[in-house]
């Protein structure tokens, strides 16, 4: 016999009823379970700041270079290792009787897009030669492969410390697959880069930029423009620059030392020879991340610019980028985007401003003055100033990801632009207007160039510009 109706409206109801009263337990559920997480990671951060951390290794120089891991002939390397006091990126945190989470491990290698193994372990080494193999929490290749075989990774193994015995802080460590035998029977270790100054690890971040610069490759001679960028950048009020170089000029080598030996900049060799045709643009993914790791690290500065040699970013209702971040950020910001506007390099030259009396008279941001009118949208050439506290995963053009409460805040164009003053146009019958912006730098600019001129090539005082 067929069901009543009102029978079967009621097995209906009662099963509706079963499945909304189960999915409000889940929710519950979840709830709860995200309730005592967050309880978790706060207690967590508290009993952190408790704890009193030594550098493992007092007389590590922060120097790297790209090394081999195991076989060489698969070209797998790694070039960096930061100890990341931040738990709140680690996935699976620990605080029990036992043991609890003090932090990661973020590691930068170049390794195949497609890696076949399906898991990677972190081997990190302590001060007296003992071992400990952790399993990587995250690893895989970063945003911008540009169809190229290899590519950056980005590897995170998160770090536990036994709650019953003294804190110790691993001093290297080295990466161990399946696919690559020898990255386990023979690994290579990197040292570990801790802040140099300990006491910084969880105090506030110093409120100064500091310029992360794309890597100078195909033996790079344009000395003026070196130096133009660094001083124009001084006057927006950055005080230090990270330069990794592939090839450069005996010039300009020179002036980096120069910027060095003053304090001001840290110069590192990115030996990246090996992956110049099959990794993007000289790796500059992972040397981005590097840098940006290494301001927060490692130097506990607030601010890193992620630009070029030839971009300018330009505040315009402001005197200064650091007027700017002075006054706009509000503190969970993970990067300031900057549009993008073209100079080019083949439009005429006006020199109207160039004092009579200096010697390097044809500096890019004073002699070009007519930009595209067209302003790119956002992440289209874009770049970005970031809190490096607040970054996971750098791109070369945009944030890929932020750590917890942190957004991204695109600059509105009418307040900051990016000023690209690039070679070659990409659209050469693009519209242009004159912009004038940067020569309220041009007084001091042109002063400050002909005295770093002038320090550094003392017999004649020019700057070579190509």
């Amino acid at each position: 016999m067929l069901a009543a109706p009102e029978n079967r409206f009621q097995h209906v109801y009662f099963a509706l009823s079963a499945l909304v009263a189960s999915a409000m337990l889940v929710l519950v559920y979840i709830s709860m379970r995200s309730s005592l997480n967050e309880r978790l990671r706060e207690d967590l951060a508290k009993a952190q700041r408790q704890l009193i951390f030594e550098r493992p290794n007092p007389h590590w120089d922060y120097s790297n270079s790209w090394r081999r891991i195991g076989n060489s002939t698969l070209r797998h390397e790694i070039y960096s290792a930061y100890f990341d006091a931040r738990t709140d990126i680690v996935g699976n945190v620990r605080m029990d009787d036992e043991q609890m989470t003090i932090g990661s491990l973020r590691i930068f290698a170049i390794l195949p897009e497609r890696l076949r193994d399906s898991s990677i372990n972190c081997i990190v080494r302590f001060s007296d030669f003992s071992s400990q193999e952790i399993k990587a929490e995250e690893a895989g290749a970063m945003h911008d492969v540009h169809n190229n075989t290899f590519a950056a990774w980005s590897i995170m193994c998160p770090l536990h410390a036994s709650r019953r015995s003294p804190l110790r802080l691993p001093q290297a460590v080295a990466l161990a697959y399946a696919s690559n035998r020898l990255s386990h029977l023979s690994p290579t270790f990197i040292q570990i880069s801790y802040p140099r100054n300990m006491t910084n690890m969880f105090g506030r971040s110093r409120p100064t930029i500091s310029v992360c610069v794309g890597p100078l490759h195909e033996n790079y001679s344009n000395v003026l423009r070196l130096v133009e960028f660094v001083e124009m950048y001084r006057l927006q009020g950055a005080t230090h620059f990270y330069f990794y170089y592939v090839e450069a000029s005996e010039e300009v080598r020179r002036v980096l030392e120069h910027y060095q030996r003053i304090g001001l900049a840290d110069v590192f060799e990115w030996n990246v020879q090996a992956h110049m045709q099959d990794v993007h643009y000289a790796g500059i993914v992972a040397q981005f991340n590097d840098c940006v790791y290494r301001a927060n690290v490692v130097d506990n500065f607030r601010y890193a610019a992620v630009v070029d040699l030839d971009e300018v970013v330009m505040p315009l209702k402001h005197n200064t980028l650091a007027d700017y971040l002075r006054q706009c950020d509000e503190g969970r910001t993970a990067g300031f985007v900057f549009r993008n506007v073209f100079f080019h390099r083949r439009d005429s030259n006006d020199t109207f401003n160039a004092p009579s009396h200096v010697l390097n008279r044809l500096l890019y941001t004073q002699s070009k003055v007519r930009r595209t009118l067209e302003v790119l949208p956002a992440y289209i050439r874009s770049k970005v100033v970031v809190n490096a506290r607040a970054i996971v995963e750098m791109g070369n053009h945009q944030v890929y990801r932020a750590a917890p409460g942190y957004a991204d805040h695109v600059v509105h164009p009418t307040v900051g632009l990016l000023f690209h003053y690039r070679d070659k146009c990409i659209n050469c019958k693009m519209v242009l207007i004159v912009d004038y912006t940067a020569r309220r730098f041009g007084s001091l600019l042109f002063d400050r160039v002909d005295n770093t001129c002038l320090e550094v090539f003392l017999n004649r005082g020019v700057c070579d510009l190509v």
